[in-house]
């Protein structure tokens, strides 16, 4: 690609102008774009290019449909002043925001005094729309959000260092070397680190977003490095917790889920990459709900791209076979499965407890793809197969169950380009979906330890009070007791209800913790999530997001807030951390 390419044509110029006609690109400042390229070329070859040079000239180039083209013709040409790749990352992220300098992105939604849930798009954010949600037989068409600075990202594989940056090792669509299973390096997606302003007036929540700083608008927490100033870059692992060849809990597409693990076993698990690495924690929950709001307008995904919450199936098979890589169903029953998704079988000969948990739903085949289901005869009896991703043969007695379970990594591959989405269907609940290029609600709870709570009895035998929430902004000190390296919050929640909780509105804070304010909601208005109150006292961590059995309580605002660091199931899975895993303060 020579970088002429990158400019937009005369119409996407015609399209570009009305859709931002305030600091819209001319076509009088695409000639000056192609004339200071000539002059780059010029000064590359006789040698005379410094950085400020190149970055104002691509910086020209840029105009929201573009971003990743520019990236890769710049990146080379950074290289002998950048040549550390998590810096110049971070120099592109600098020239992209200021681009994008003055535009203001905004979304306003109800307070929990109205139940809607949908949020409107004002400001600079206004004419351009929701952003498109793909499957991959849906691709949707053109996407505002997959270019634009604002929402922007891009891929790579790093490992955190003890400074709380990135040992950024290879960029997707850069480097050949760019490994999406995070055998070598977890995968992380990477994008600007936005300036953020909240306002609650006491009818409406508004929230708003800038490339660059201004007035009341300040860093997320996650976003803020360890010697508090603003960091240009964000960063959030892609994929939920797997483990690679080594053992090493990894961010990686195509693999099984770490499930049957806790916090605590997941936190020694991604340590063995180094000690600077950590667990999901809230900033990134913060981060992800903020970015489903920016790009789709709504407080909460829940009926709009679901997720995996709602494909809980168990069915003893129809005949006994041996030999054989499948299981025979009913054809009722198949019909409820999709390929692709992963399954367990299990010999349940004694046992009386079918839950997924139990060794004998799953000693015969754990965790295993579907890699096609198809209607067969066998003898005179006609049953429909689903053939599995075997590594061998195995004898299935007809007294053997098939249990879904958590899908492996990198479902959401399928769908194209940088795009929001899922596979196959958008709302019945049997598909992880992407946001912002982060794969989440596999059917199982992203486990972590930042924040932790404490619990103490509450009022009566039913209600439990959150009397402690602390973070920890070092991952070298996270553990599964609040002491050194956490820090208290403030924030509180007395009489919490046991069990379900539909959440109204959370807590407003600087410490990146989302934690519900108001409770009393539903599955179809405020954030039609739920948070899972206690049944007991002590520490608890947060479990996020969803499971495959939890329906309309899940979503990307859900919590369960009942598992203990050291809890361990079927239905958690340790994730990975970003960025907030080695974060300051702000000022206040």
């Amino acid at each position: 690609m020579s970088i002429e390419n990158i400019l937009p044509n005369g119409e996407q110029m015609d399209r570009l102008i009305k859709a931002h006609e305030d600091g819209a690109p001319t076509q009088a400042r695409i000639a000056a774009a192609l004339e200071r390229i000539a002059e780059l070329q010029a000064s590359i070859a006789a040698g005379s290019a410094g950085a400020d040079f190149i970055d104002a000239t691509f910086r020209t180039a840029l105009d929201g449909t573009n971003t990743t083209a520019v990236l890769r013709e710049w990146w080379p040409m950074a290289a002998g002043d950048t040549p550390d790749k998590y810096e110049r990352l971070a120099r592109f992220a600098t020239m992209t925001a200021q681009a994008w300098d003055g535009k203001v992105y905004t979304v306003r939604g109800y307070s929990a005094a109205t139940a809607d849930s949908a949020m409107t798009a004002l400001d600079d954010l206004a004419p351009l729309g929701k952003a498109v949600l793909a499957t991959d037989v849906a691709p949707g068409g053109a996407d505002w959000a997959e270019e634009d600075p604002m929402t922007w990202y891009v891929r790579a594989n790093a490992i955190s260092k003890q400074d709380g940056t990135m040992d950024v090792q290879a960029v997707e669509g850069i480097d050949p070397d760019f490994d999406v299973t995070g055998e070598k390096a977890p995968v992380y997606c990477f994008a600007l680190a936005l300036w953020r302003r909240v306002v609650r007036d006491g009818s409406y929540t508004t929230k708003s977003w800038r490339t660059t700083p201004a007035a009341d608008f300040r860093p997320y927490a996650g976003d803020v490095a360890p010697d508090n100033t603003k960091r240009a870059l964000t960063w959030h692992p892609a994929f939920d917790g797997g483990l690679n060849s080594k053992g090493n809990l990894t961010s990686g597409a195509g693999r099984a889920v770490r499930n049957f693990t806790s916090a605590t076993a997941g936190l020694a698990d991604v340590r063995k990459w180094n000690k600077y690495e950590g667990l999901w924690c809230d900033c990134d929950t913060e981060w992800l709900l903020d970015m489903w709001q920016l790009r789709h307008q709504n407080k909460e995904n829940s009926s709009i791209l679901e997720g995996c919450s709602t494909y809980n199936f168990q069915y003893q098979v129809a005949a006994a076979e041996n030999g054989v890589t499948r299981v025979l169903l009913a054809a009722n029953q198949a019909a409820n499965l999709v390929v692709g998704s992963t399954v367990s079988i299990g010999d349940h000969s004694v046992n009386s407890n079918w839950d997924r948990g139990q060794a004998d739903m799953r000693n015969l085949a754990d965790k295993v793809r579907i890699t096609s289901i198809a209607e067969v005869s066998v003898g005179e009896q006609t049953y429909t197969a689903i053939n599995l991703d075997l590594p061998a043969a195995i004898d299935v007695p007809d007294t053997s169950w098939l249990s879904t379970m958590p899908w492996h990594t990198g479902s959401t591959e399928r769908v194209p380009g940088h795009k929001d989405g899922c596979l196959g269907n958008l709302t019945n609940g049997k598909y992880p979906l992407r946001v912002a290029g982060v794969e989440a609600m596999v059917g199982a709870y992203a486990l972590g330890l930042d924040p932790l709570y404490n619990v103490v009895p509450g009022s009566d035998s039913t209600h439990w009070t959150y009397d402690k929430v602390a973070v920890c902004r070092d991952s070298e000190k996270l553990a599964a007791t609040i002491g050194e390296g956490y820090e208290e919050t403030g924030i509180t929640f007395t009489d919490m209800p046991q069990g379900w909780q539909y959440v109204k509105e959370f807590v407003a804070n600087d410490d990146g913790v989302v934690f519900p304010e108001i409770i009393g909601g539903s599955t179809t208005q405020w954030y039609k999530s739920a948070f899972y109150g206690s049944y007991g006292a002590g520490v608890r961590c947060p479990w996020r997001f969803a499971v495959l059995d939890v329906g309309g309580h899940a979503g990307l605002a859900a919590e369960n807030g009942n598992a203990a660091p050291g809890d361990a199931s079927w239905s958690g899975v340790p994730r990975l951390s970003g960025s907030g895993k080695k974060r300051g303060e702000w000022p206040a």
